[in-house]
């Protein structure tokens, strides 16, 4: 990205938290006149603006830097002010799309199963997805088929330029997943009466301190938002006690669990271990998403699991692409023989030097470390071990693998708790304790496959999430006109929150 995303809202919840006093918020019930009432209600966003703005400009250096050493970053820039080449235009041109927002990989993953199934409900419906991230955008294209040309970035969370984006797309609703408050986004569909709804909605326990702090500037934000599903009862009640109106709060669960109809077939998955130079009877401990300080600990493990499982491979797969060479070095420092992904497909393999033993295998590549779950033999899920929140542990668990991870999950607290409490899940409180649970689990088939069994079973017993959204969508957001695109669902089975 041009400003990083995480840098971005981080800054956000801080000018909301500085920029405005609960005491000025509220306008009283009995203003003077109707224009100062409007002036009241406007004063807020304007500031915000005012202060997003000096924060752009403080990293206005790194910005021109990219801009001008980067050709890719130029169609960001345009885009995320809301300016779009001509082809894009003629998308949204009279077509009024409905608008999908998630912001990265994950998010659009998730969300997948929703947009295929409202694409073969409403077949008319032309739908356009935004992300905040490149990465995010290419997943559209990768994953998504015929929605490669509806893929913008989402722009920049100013009045003037929402507001044109608005305009010019016109859309018939809006849908923003995981809780995307990006309040001038929503006021601008508001003021233009565009349904706004919340997808798969959750709030981290971090998040929601935040929030708690601008609890009386987020309230009318959030009545800008038409209904909201949330995964979990947990989260439905913090999006309630941050101003939200309990009457359109629903609990429609995860639609992470329903990724578990886009698993790979029996073929797909060997034509990748053979690609990986994988026979079928090497066991592989597979690390996902990990973060700087778990690879240091996943790879000491690993090289103590040698002595017991000479033949174990370890497939380790970064949240961060830029850690890949200290990984590398850090391996090859504890005596290790490591290969990146792509090499080994472009037959560019690299010798072993002498006295280097094992096999690791580094994730080089972005979208793909959902289906390389399926060449597990045991799992662990990387957020964990550090204070990051965890990662999707669903996407392991609907492969049937056991799955390990740290104490770390409040992103994912229900699902760690599920997968638990059936057996399918192990949560290590150090790298000794991670170590011996591996050691248990490679020696022992039979709860490797009691493990995996529940994992699947508790994946398949959750699904259902995306009936509920599509529900929440026709009964909420969607007019008569988009309904008649396409074929009715049945009776709603949302769950209300009261």
């Amino acid at each position: 990205m041009i400003i990083g995303y995480s840098l971005f809202t981080e800054t956000r919840t801080l000018i909301l938290i500085r920029g405005f006093p609960n005491s000025q918020l509220h306008p009283k019930s009995n203003p003077m006149d109707r224009q100062s009432q409007r002036l009241n209600s406007e004063a807020p966003y304007w500031l915000y603006d005012v202060l997003l703005l000096g924060f752009c400009l403080g990293q206005m250096p790194r910005f021109l830097f990219e801009y001008f050493t980067t050709a890719k970053y130029k169609e960001d820039l345009w885009q995320r002010f809301g300016i779009y080449a001509p082809a894009v235009q003629r998308q949204f041109s009279g077509k009024r799309p409905a608008w999908i927002h998630a912001v990265s990989v994950g998010e659009v993953m998730a969300a997948s199963p929703l947009i295929r199934e409202l694409s073969a409900r409403y077949p008319d419906l032309p739908l356009t997805i935004s992300t905040v991230t490149r990465t995010g955008r290419e997943m559209v294209k990768k994953s998504l088929g015929n929605q490669e040309k509806q893929s913008i970035f989402l722009p920049f969370d100013f009045r003037w330029i929402t507001g044109r984006v608005m305009g010019l797309m016109h859309p018939r609703f809006l849908l923003l997943t995981e809780t995307e408050i990006w309040p001038n986004l929503i006021h601008s569909a508001a003021r233009r009466r565009v349904p706004v709804m919340i997808v798969n909605g959750r709030i981290s326990s971090r998040s929601y301190e935040r929030y708690r702090m601008v609890k009386g500037w987020l309230r009318p934000v959030l009545a800008g938002i038409r209904v909201f599903g949330m995964q979990s009862a947990r989260d439905a009640a913090r999006i309630v006690k941050l101003g939200a109106d309990p009457a359109r709060v629903f609990v429609t669960g995860n639609l992470k669990f329903d990724q578990a109809n886009t698993r790979i077939s029996i073929i797909e998955r060997e034509t990748l271990a053979q690609g990986l130079r994988l026979s079928p009877d090497v066991p592989v401990l597979m690390a996902g998403s990990t973060h700087r300080g778990e690879e240091e600990a996943v790879i000491e493990v690993y090289r103590h699991l040698l002595s017991h499982s000479p033949s174990l491979v370890l497939l380790i797969a970064p949240r961060y692409l830029p850690e890949i060479p200290a990984i590398e070095d850090q391996c090859s420092q504890a005596g290790l023989y490591v290969e990146r992904k792509t090499r080994i497909v472009q037959g560019e393999a690299r010798k072993s030097a002498d006295g280097q033993t094992g096999r690791v295998i580094i994730l080089d590549t972005i979208g793909e470390l959902s289906k390389m779950y399926s060449l597990a033999t045991v799992v662990f899920v990387g957020g964990s071990m550090v204070p990051i929140g965890g990662h999707n542990l669903l996407e392991p668990a609907m492969y049937g693998k056991p799955i390990l991870f740290g104490p770390h999950v409040d992103n994912f607290r229900e699902i760690s708790q599920l997968l638990k409490s059936c057996g399918a899940g192990f949560e290590v409180q150090s790298r000794e304790e991670l170590e011996r649970q591996l050691e248990g689990l490679l020696q022992d088939r039979s709860a490797r496959d009691r493990a995996g069994q529940s994992a699947l079973r508790a994946v398949e017993e959750n699904c259902g999430a995306t009936q509920k959204t599509i529900d929440l969508i026709e009964r909420y957001v969607m007019g008569r006109e988009e309904k008649e695109t396409g074929v009715r669902s049945q009776e709603s089975g949302e769950k209300h929150l009261f």
